[in-house]
């Protein structure tokens, strides 16, 4: 059990950091994977709570019904927003699509104070919406797609609500349930809302090589673990630090794939990129000066990642 103490701030929202930096790699490493995108989430979401469940239970822990419940509104959020945003992002709108899950913030932002008993001020929502700006900048400049379609544009905003509603489901569900119990069980919900959206959609061919299959496993711990650490990190840091600090996912994904593929990066993605990260800076080192609202939760340690 964890002690009746929260961690150490700063140790709190280092976790919350290093999960956007693996949420951010993820979409580098989805390249390795020969197969459709929808494919990749339906194998990831299943490794993932195969991963969940055996860590769980060997542990000692068991998915009890009670935690099944509770755990549903997450992973019900979880698998409708990569449902949607997988094919999205396959139709002509990829730079819509990322734009407009970027707005994620701003929507978790009008409702922490009422939910979450968080303070908001004008200058945070002034250095926020520069920051959403910074994505808009970074993401329009690389010229990763076409915009203007209408579905996709559709898609994506469901996507957006999906998300918002995951962080809000899972900050509200870290309340009551542990860590790894609240992973397990929305990775399982997740895997089940998923599959009949790839089923229908036909986008679940079999790995086919040795190659496809290692790539996923390495995805379902390496990005699939940043959820763990952002779970984690939900009971003791603020929600709208949490999802703000989700802004840096397109500057870690684009400078990832400069550095590993080979993309290039223009010159106005970079200053799109220093202006995300320096209004991420200044918002969250003056959100983190605040007292964080208590959080009672009888979570279990934090599992150290392999």
């Amino acid at each position: 059990m964890e002690g009746t103490e929260a961690p150490p701030r700063l140790a709190s929202l280092s976790a919350a950091v290093v999960a956007v930096v693996a949420w951010g790699v993820g979409p580098v490493l989805i390249k390795f994977v020969h197969l459709p995108g929808l494919a990749v989430a339906f194998y990831r979401l299943w490794l993932g709570a195969a991963m969940w469940l055996g860590l769980l239970y060997l542990r000692g822990g068991r998915l009890r019904w009670d935690v099944l419940r509770r755990s549903t509104p997450g992973g019900v959020a979880f698998g409708l927003n990569v449902a949607l945003f997988f094919p999205a992002v396959k139709l002509p709108s990829v730079t819509d699509a990322s734009v407009i899950s970027a707005l994620q913030p701003a929507l978790v932002l009008m409702i922490v104070g009422r939910m979450f008993g968080e303070r908001v001020t004008r200058s945070d929502v002034a250095w926020s919406a520069l920051a959403i700006a910074g994505v808009a900048v970074t993401v329009a400049a690389g010229g990763s797609g076409a915009a203007g379609n209408v579905g996709g544009d559709v898609l994506a905003v469901g996507a957006l609500a999906a998300w918002t509603w995951y962080f809000v489901a899972s900050k509200t569900a870290r309340r009551e349930l542990a860590t790894l119990d609240y992973l397990a069980g929305l990775a399982l919900v997740a895997a089940i809302v998923v599959t009949p959206v790839a089923l229908v959609a036909g986008d679940t061919p079999a790995p086919h090589t040795l190659a496809n299959v290692g790539w996923l496993l390495v995805i379902a711990v390496g990005p699939g673990g940043g959820h763990l650490l952002m779970n984690w990190a939900h009971a003791h840091v603020r929600l709208s630090i949490t999802s703000l600090l989700t802004l840096a996912g397109p500057v870690i994904s684009a400078v990832g794939a400069a550095v590993v593929l080979g993309e290039p990066l223009f010159g106005l993605q970079v200053a799109g990129m220093a202006v995300v990260i320096g209004s991420l800076a200044a918002v969250v080192y003056r959100m983190s000066g605040d007292d964080v609202p208590p959080v009672a939760t009888p979570a279990t340690p934090l599992p150290a990642p392999d």
